[in-house]
């Protein structure tokens, strides 16, 4: 596999400075960046399934296929082969669980999109030939539920909202059983939403982070768009626990989520860690590089410090 150069930067290394974040569009005034951001968030997915839509790369890869009931909404829950045979042994696993960004929340000239859900998601590949049991956690209103609470505000205004994050961790503990242990690995938005679901769930033992949008404040501010008041802001919550293992992984030439937002959020983070991969953007090569990496990752979560 091609190797791609990278810098670390220990958790002791970080510096604080002035943290922004972006992520895919909110509806807002300035048009011009919201189209310039809608043409990245489409863009995304050419990693290991090229084009494949969804439900092609179920039945590629022979994925157990569930709409579950959360807190509010139904979520699609998939999970690859190797979780499959370890329910069935029903023995205690450390489940790899992977979050899609935004996926297509809004059209061009800002109007919501119909379906959020993204053309050929970039996780769900790396999910489905995870060695490690692994499941894909839909969100809200994406992936086809047919859910009747489903109004476009869920996945613009409301895509990160507490009602999102208490249905996730709903749907999610219902999928694991009481001994499992849980790694959170997200992208973009869906890297917002495992760091806001960590600490709801007390089995989580890491979170990993791919061009996370982990500031929405500095986001709305540096990109003039609209307010999203019903969202919860990583940024303004409490650290994780220092328990938790954190890794959040940037790409220098990323344009979307610059690497310094990353490492300004993981500078008040007790157990974090920042990696940023010199050749990334937002979208690659995150479907190449994760796979590798994943297998040569000790999750064990870190001493209380």
């Amino acid at each position: 596999m091609e190797k791609f150069p990278i810098l670390i930067m220990s958790r002791h290394s970080v510096r604080q400075h002035p943290a922004s974040s972006i992520g895919p569009t909110v509806i807002g005034p300035n048009i011009a960046r919201l189209v310039a951001a809608l043409l990245l968030a489409l863009s995304l997915s050419t990693g290991l399934a090229g084009c494949a839509s969804w439900q092609e790369q179920v039945s590629q890869f022979d994925l157990e296929d569930r709409v579950v009931q959360g807190a509010e909404f139904h979520h699609r829950v998939l999970t690859n082969t190797t979780g499959q045979l370890a329910r069935q042994r029903h023995e205690p696993v450390r489940w790899h669980v992977y979050i899609e960004g935004d996926g297509q929340p809004v059209k061009f000239g800002g109007r919501p999109s119909p379906d959020p859900t993204p053309r050929s998601p970039l996780l769900l590949p790396v999910m489905a030939q995870d060695p490690q049991p692994a499941l894909y956690l839909g969100r809200p209103c994406y992936f086809d539920t047919a859910d009747p609470a489903c109004h476009w505000a869920r996945w613009t205004l409301e895509r990160y909202s507490e009602a999102t994050v208490a249905s996730l961790a709903t749907a999610l503990q219902q999928q694991i059983g009481s001994h499992d242990e849980l790694v959170l690995i997200g992208h973009s938005g869906g890297g917002t939403l495992a760091v806001l679901l960590a600490p709801r769930l007390a089995q989580t033992r890491a979170v990993i982070t791919l061009a996370g949008n982990l500031d929405l404040g500095s986001w709305i501010q540096a990109n003039e768009y609209s307010p999203l008041p019903a969202c919860l802001d990583p940024q303004l919550q409490p650290p994780l626990p220092a328990q938790i293992r954190q890794w959040h992984i940037a790409g220098a030439r990323d344009t979307v989520i610059k690497a310094e937002w990353i490492q300004a959020f993981a500078a008040r983070q007790p157990g974090a860690d920042v990696i940023v991969l010199e050749d990334a953007d937002h979208n690659s090569p995150w479907a190449d590089w994760l796979p590798a990496w994943l297998r040569t990752l000790d999750t064990a979560p870190a001493p209380s410090r």
